[in-house]
């Protein structure tokens, strides 16, 4: 119960932030992102900020978008696009998790996901909807 006490707290500072990043999320960019504490088999953020990385799919206006929460775990399911980042680091795009969330979620970005990539994962998207 006490992290999502510390996940209310920290959600009311969220809310309340009228600084903006720096620069707005673009479709295909990669953000950490303050998910916060989720209830059961939902994405949450990790560590004391609950945050983690995102990944932009669809931008709406300068304050909301959707994006599908990213894991360094690959599961072999339909619903996850599992590939590596410019990092070389093994990453899953947990495509069943997309979510709107508000430009205030953000906390910085990390890259920019390969054009032929984010059109995989737009497609799968596609099969779902």
């Amino acid at each position: 119960m006490e992290e999502f006490d510390n996940w209310n707290e920290l959600k009311k500072k969220i809310n309340t932030r009228e600084n903006m990043p720096d620069n707005f999320p673009k479709e295909g960019e990669v953000w950490m992102c303050s998910l916060g504490r989720n209830i059961g088999y939902e994405q949450n953020g990790s560590e004391d900020s609950f945050s983690r990385p995102v990944l932009i799919v669809k931008k709406f206006n300068n304050h909301m978008f959707w994006c599908v929460p990213l894991s360094t775990k690959q599961k072999k399911f339909d619903f996850y696009f599992n590939y590596i980042d410019p990092n070389n680091q093994k990453v899953s795009a947990i495509l069943a998790q997309m979510r709107l969330i508000s430009v205030k979620r953000l906390k910085r970005d990390i890259y920019v996901m390969p054009d032929h990539l984010f059109n995989e994962i737009k497609q799968k998207l596609k099969l779902f909807l």
